[in-house]
Formats: structure tokens, sequence, C-alpha cells
């Protein structure tokens, strides 16, 4: 009786077991189309077009140069993927299926995104893990960054989730990210980590598993709430992958694949490519509204490191009109910055902002009235809400109801609205012929009573004032700052001393 006994408890185990390993499998199973890692692979694309990504693709001697993708498989190797996973220590609750072989995968296969990624890392991840611990979330969450934008704090998605954690404009202002005409604060890297920290601390503290936390912050913590009530009960991502949409199925799997690539990537090949984000860098604060442009023509920077260092400003405007702003620099440009703010501030002034006018006038409440401005219009189509239109000309929905005198969020299809304005030059106007004709023989009278061809003449020198720039000098004297610089033999354009004399250039 005893032996029947046990052989009955074992068939029931092996039962039992035999169920588990099919539900296993039935959880694990990819769904038939590849569209979420078509997604993930087109982040990647988009990434490899960043400018500073491009430029050390571009070097021949570069990793990525040199790096190709391939199909690398990982049929023969799950066992030890599988125990390289177990090997990595974390509270995040890793499993090893075809979901994440999948996901494994795809990183290890794109080697050249991978090592841009890797490369990008040693810029982003240190300061973010520092946040992270700031707010007691594990510091490996930072990798979500990976399967959220590939890293590319200029990202934007379909649905306008936008920034290096594609945050939506709603969430992201529970965070504190502001957005408006000029600022897009979910592009500046060091703010939205700060607010991904927070809300995944949140997410968690919902359903105390990283695995779920994980999940809402892809499909929102509504969406994972019916996943549990719909599950039974279970509180596992694991336990609920069936019950949660479609692309949230693979979006832990994706996380737990970008995880394996950035711990054991050397053993496959795959080595961090040098990306030129300069590290050595400082923020200063800004009192009066600057153009990106203005900067790099009077400090002579590459206009591309300026965008890349201050990426929150959508318009290259930093919006300093009646409070102070940051801007990050490299260290060693600070002191000539701070030097010569004044200079920037005047350089070329009315060619920068006088375009911008229209949504300066917005943005300070200033009214938009003004002969040389153009409006724009959007006719609303049927399903539009006014936060979709806003996110896809660079509003927040504010300015959009602003512009367009809304008092309410409802809007009507086929309804016309403003959504932003072109600056038109004025026409210089053209002199009568008779007008012309006496001023080109008044001009001639003088030139034989003078003996002179030049109705002004330059001065000879110019002392140079506490302030100025060689291109705030050449321009005030109808000339570049290169042809300054050579007639006065200066070799660096931006080291002017007061005080210092130059010799203006006569053609």
């Amino acid at each position: 009786m005893k032996r029947i006994l046990i052989l009955f408890i074992i068939g029931i185990l092996l039962i039992q077991n035999s169920i588990a390993q099919q539900d296993s499998v039935k959880h694990s199973t990819p769904p038939e189309d590849n569209s979420y890692r078509e997604t993930l692979i087109d982040d990647m694309d988009k990434m490899l077009d960043l400018w500073y990504v491009k430029k050390e693709i571009a070097n021949s001697n570069s990793i990525l140069s040199k790096m190709e993708d391939d199909t690398l498989g990982v049929e023969e190797n799950d066992s030890i993927i599988s125990l390289e996973l177990k090997r990595i220590s974390s509270v995040i609750p890793m499993a090893y299926n075809q979901r994440v072989k999948k996901m494994v995968n795809l990183y290890l296969s794109r080697k050249r995104s991978s090592s841009a990624i890797l490369g990008m890392a040693q810029y982003y991840y240190p300061w973010m893990k520092e946040i992270f611990d700031k707010y007691d979330v594990p510091e490996e969450l930072v990798y979500l960054t990976i399967i959220e934008s590939s890293l590319n704090p200029q990202a934007v998605s379909r649905a306008g989730a936008t920034g290096i954690w594609q945050f939506m404009y709603t969430t992201g202002k529970m965070y504190d990210l502001n957005v408006n005409t000029f600022i897009d604060d979910r592009r500046d890297p060091v703010k939205a980590t700060e607010a991904a920290a927070r809300h995944l601390k949140d997410l968690y503290n919902m359903f105390n598993d990283w695995g779920l936390a994980i999940a809402a912050y892809n499909c929102g913590p509504g969406n994972v709430r019916k996943a549990i009530q719909r599950s039974g009960g279970k509180t596992t991502f694991w336990g609920v992958i069936n019950y949660l949409p479609r692309e949230t199925q693979n979006y832990f799997p994706a996380f737990i694949g970008a995880y394996f690539m950035m711990e054991y990537h050397n053993q496959y090949g795959i080595k961090p490519a040098k990306i030129s984000i300069p590290t050595a860098v400082d923020t200063v604060m800004v009192s009066k509204e600057l153009h990106l442009e203005q900067i790099s023509q009077v400090l002579n920077i590459d206009i591309q490191e300026l965008k890349t260092l201050n990426p929150q400003y959508k318009r290259n405007v930093i919006p300093a009109f009646s409070s102070s702003y940051p801007l990050k620099l490299r260290t060693k440009d600070i002191p000539r910055f701070i030097e010569l703010q004044d200079s920037i501030h005047n350089y070329d002034y009315d060619t920068y902002f006088a375009p911008l006018k229209a949504y300066v006038n917005v943005f300070t409440g200033a009214g938009t009235s003004s002969e040389n401005i153009k409006k724009k219009y959007h006719t609303v189509k049927s399903g539009e809400t006014l936060s979709k239109i806003a996110t896809k000309y660079g509003l927040s929905v504010e300015e959009l109801k602003k512009m367009n005198k809304l008092t309410n969020n409802y809007i009507q299809p086929k309804k016309r609205l403003i959504v932003g304005y072109e600056y038109v030059a004025p026409a210089t106007p053209k002199a009568p012929a008779d007008s012309t004709k006496a001023a080109v023989e008044s001009t001639e009278i003088v030139k034989e009573q003078t003996g002179d061809s030049k109705q002004t003449e330059k001065p000879e020198y110019h002392i140079v004032q506490k302030g100025e720039s060689m291109y705030g000098i050449a321009t005030k004297y109808g000339t570049t700052a290169k042809r300054l610089a050579e007639y006065n033999n200066i070799t660096n354009m931006n080291v002017l001393k007061v005080g210092q004399k130059l010799k203006i250039p006569k053609d």
C-alpha cells in the first residue's frame, strides 16, 4: 500500500511538472510578429545617426568604423547564457526563456549599435547611477534607457514620448519636467533621469516587484493592475505576462537582453566605442537670452557640440528673458564665456531673434502683433487632441491654447489652429528712378570736389573695450573676424586684451 501511495505521489508530481513546463513555454513564447523588435532596431538606427556617433563612424581608425553587425546565433549557447544570467547579482527578477533569448540575440548581433551604446554609457551612466542611488533605486535600471531610446536624448516616439527616458507630456509634468516653446526638460538627460528615478520608485511602491514596476513604466500602472486582476491575483511579471499589452510582454525581456549585453559584451567581441561627448564639462547660469549659434560664432565652438551638451533647448535658444537658465560647456570654455557674454548677447542679435519674435512674445506673454509675422495653421483631424497637435509642433498644450485663445481642451475636427509663426523679412524699398539718379550725380560731384572715391572712411585703428570680441569688432567695421585676425597677425581669435590696438582692414 505504501509503495502504491509513493508511486501515486510521484505521478502527481510528474503531471504538475509537465503542466508547469507547458505553462512556462506558453508564457515565454514570443508573439508571431516582430513589431517590437523592429521598433528597437529603428531606435538603434536613429542613434547611429547622432552627430557624435557619425563622427566616430567616419573615423577610419575607430572601433565603430570597423564594427559590423552580424547574425550571431545563440541556439547552442542556451545553457551558458542561462548560467551567466544567474551569475548577475541583482534585485531584478532575471529569467531565461525564448523571449529573453530573442532579445539577447538582438543586442549581441547588432554589434555596431551595441558598441555605440557602450561608448555613450561611459558618459551617461556614472552620474545616472549616482542619481538612482540617491533615490534608493537599483542602479542597473539605468539600462532601461537602452530599450527606451538607445541612449538618444533627441528621440521622439510616434506617440510623442520624448528624450532619453521617453517621457510622455503628462507623465513628465507629474515629475516637474517643463515643456514650452523653447524648452523640453524631457530632453535634458539629468532632469529626466531624476524624474525616471522618482517614477520607478513610485511604481515599485505600488507593486512591490521590480518586474511589474518595469512593465508599468512601459504601459502604465493601470494596465498592470488589470493584468494582475485577470491573472487571478498573481504578483510577478512572469505570472501576468499573458495579460499585458503585446509590447510590454517583450519590454522586460528586452531589458534583460540589454542588461546581459552590458555585463558580458567582451565575451562576444563587442567593445565600447570612444564616443567624443565631452566629459570635462561644467554649468554656467545665463541671465540674458542667447542663441546657441551666437555662442558658437563668438567662442568658436562647434554648434553640434553645443546642441549635444544642451539638448533641452528646442529652438537652440536659451530663453533667459526674465530669469536665468543653465548652459553646459566644456570646463575650459567657461571663463571665456563669462568674459565675453555681453558680446555674445549683442552679436547679430536681430539676425537670430527677429525670426523668433512671435515665439518670444508668446513665451513672455507680450502678444504677437507684428507686420512681419506670418501665422502657420493646422487643420484638426478626427481623433486629434490638443496634446498630440502641440507635441507635433514643439509646443506645450498651454501655449497652443494661448495662441488660439482657447478656454478648454475641447476641439472640433476641421477647426484651424495657429500652431506657429514665420518671420518675413521686410522688403527693402526701392528708391524712385529720379532720386536714384540724383543721388548718383550728387555722389559724383562730391568725389570730384574731394578727390576721394569713398564717402566715408573706416578708422585706421580700434581699441579693444571690455566685453568685446573679434567677431563683434569685425561686424562693426563691415569685415570678417578671419580677415581682421589675419590683418593683425592674430592666430587665436578668442584671445583679446582690453586696450589692445587693432588695425582695421581698408577693403
